[in-house]
């Protein structure tokens, strides 16, 4: 038989490891409700004010027997006022009402008395806005109310249980940008891949994915991004360094970081561009950090009219407008310039040109500019 102090430190480690996860809280609940000393206990997370989905577990007793009392009669309990007005605290409901009035009311006689859960000890344990988190256990009459002994050992496990709570909604916070940024990422028309310094990727685009089962010219190399060319996969290694370090100051990008990947078939080549993520918004809710966005498109692919976009945003002429366009979706100088099939000392006077009517000194920069015209955002 365990020791109540090893009980105790039994149920800690039960309290950050299941609290994160709904499923596993009728089984937290258990244990929590055992140590204290009641019969059925309740955990529920629930909104007074607005449409809010509540979520709850139950030990002690059949969840389908107690529902109709949670679903239907709990907020007609007098000593809900009492609870919630006594946030932090642990309180014996009981205490805060007249007990003959609440002994008098149909709540007790058609739900407490028949499920036999008179005296309850328990905490409005988190508040955030108008959304409330309640520990709560009850027993019965007989067994009478909960005493010192047992408000002082629920006080031993609720600043763990809020701790453990706290984690919990930053999780969900955590799903729920993510989710938010997934479906931001899948309407850019490229393949984009969230990764670290290693080509680790924790995030692909919808596009990115299909690039990927494709095999053709992207791939997955045990989780990390490659290509199908060798000397590409160097290339495209080295740029994710590069752009790593400078994000972290300890070098500088004096050009975008740009590569094309060879594709099967004589296929249009794939123009990769490695960007550096803001550190202060790099998403945290992967598996690892994400530092950097790759993007993937065919050379030449570019949104419908965005060339004449530029030249009316910039006052540019069809030449400059043609390389913004290209700088834009991340195509290089070297490859514009074979595409266009002229100099590349003629590309890097049309770039002179377009740094001075952007008002932009480095490509970094400039790229950040025109793809802000062209509403291509990528981090």
């Amino acid at each position: 038989m365990m020791s109540d102090l090893e009980s105790y430190s039994h149920l800690l480690g039960a309290v950050y490891e299941s609290a994160i996860d709904p499923e596993q809280w009728p089984g937290l609940l258990d244990q929590v409700t055992r140590f204290v000393g009641g019969r059925v206990g309740q955990l529920s997370v629930f909104s007074l004010e607005r449409d809010f989905k509540p979520t709850w577990a139950v030990s002690g007793m059949e969840r389908d027997r107690y529902k109709t009392y949670f679903y239907r009669h709990a907020t007609e309990d007098p000593r809900l006022p009492y609870i919630l007005g006594s946030v932090g605290r642990i309180v014996c409901p009981e205490r805060g009402v007249n007990l003959e009035q609440f002994r008098s009311t149909p709540l007790y006689r058609d739900v407490i008395s028949p499920l036999d859960i008179e005296h309850s000890i328990g905490s409005c344990f988190a508040k955030e806005g108008d959304v409330k988190a309640i520990l709560a256990m009850m027993r019965g009459r007989l067994e009478g109310p909960f005493e010192a002994q047992e408000l002082s050992r629920l006080g031993l496990i609720m600043p763990h249980l809020r701790r453990a709570f706290e984690f919990y909604a930053l999780l969900e916070q955590a799903k729920a940008k993510a989710s938010e940024i997934g479906a931001m990422l899948d309407i850019v028309d490229a393949g984009i891949f969230l990764a670290d310094s290693e080509l680790r990727v924790a995030h692909a685009n919808k596009l990115g994915e299909a690039l990927v089962r494709s095999q053709d010219g992207i791939v997955l190399r045990a989780g990390r991004l490659a290509c199908r060319d060798t000397r590409a996969t160097k290339r495209l290694s080295t740029l994710a360094c590069n752009a790593v370090a400078a994000a972290q100051g300890r070098a500088g990008l004096a050009d975008a970081e740009h590569l094309e990947v060879p594709r099967e078939n004589d296929a249009v080549p794939y123009g990769v561009s490695v960007h550096p993520l803001p550190r202060s918004q790099a998403p945290r809710n992967m598996a690892f950090k994400a530092e950097l966005a790759i993007v993937v498109r065919e050379v030449g692919r570019s949104p419908s009219n965005a060339a004449r976009r530029l030249r009316t945003a910039f006052n540019l002429t069809p030449a400059e407008a043609a390389l913004g366009r290209d700088l834009a979706e991340g195509i290089g100088l070297d490859c514009h310039a074979r595409q266009r099939e002229i100099a590349i000392s003629t590309v890097r006077t049309h770039l002179r040109s377009i740094y001075a009517k952007t008002e932009t000194k480095r490509l970094p920069q400039l790229v950040a500019v025109l793809r802000g015209s062209l509403d291509v955002t990528l981090t």
